[in-house]
């Protein structure tokens, strides 16, 4: 019917966002658009920061460094770093509530997600990682193909 207005289906129903951030300039947009998402929808919007401690995630580090007994040390100064970014982003946003896990960023979104109940993933598509996205794919292309909920990509603005 030609000017009938289509209501929104009652099955979009936005209470949980989950906005993954790896604390980049993209991450950061994405965090934003989470968060005024979420006050117009009245949402509670959760920022997610995945500590990948794997060897070949650490730094970049070759494994025969990784192993070295300063690994501890570096993986502690990593969390502590991770720790101050989020108190960083939390005092920013205030009503955002933040979480750190440990595990491969992939799949770790996707589980805490699905734990949290989240309707709504908003993540940007351009991470830290340059090279590893050539190599080994984009974490939010992944999460795209897999999640179980909308996922809402924000690109980073192209200056002019």
């Amino acid at each position: 019917m030609a000017g009938t207005r289509r209501a929104i289906p009652d099955a979009v129903n936005v209470r949980r966002i989950l906005a993954p951030t790896d604390f980049s300039a993209d991450a950061e947009r994405a965090v934003q658009w989470a968060v005024r998402l979420g006050a117009l929808l009245k949402a509670e919007v959760t920022a997610l920061f995945v500590l990948d401690l794997s060897l070949g995630a650490v730094a970049g580090l070759p494994p025969e460094v990784a192993s070295m007994a300063a690994t501890g040390e570096l993986l502690d100064r990593i969390r502590r770093e991770a720790t101050e970014e989020m108190s960083r982003l939390s005092r920013h946003y205030p009503k955002v509530k933040t979480l750190i896990r440990e595990g491969s960023p992939r799949p770790t979104i996707l589980q805490t997600a699905d734990r949290l109940g989240a309707d709504l993933i908003v993540m940007g598509t351009r991470g830290r990682t340059g090279l590893a996205h050539i190599v080994f794919g984009s974490v939010a292309e992944h999460v795209v193909r897999h999640a179980r909920m909308p996922v809402l990509t924000v690109r980073k603005t192209r200056r002019s």
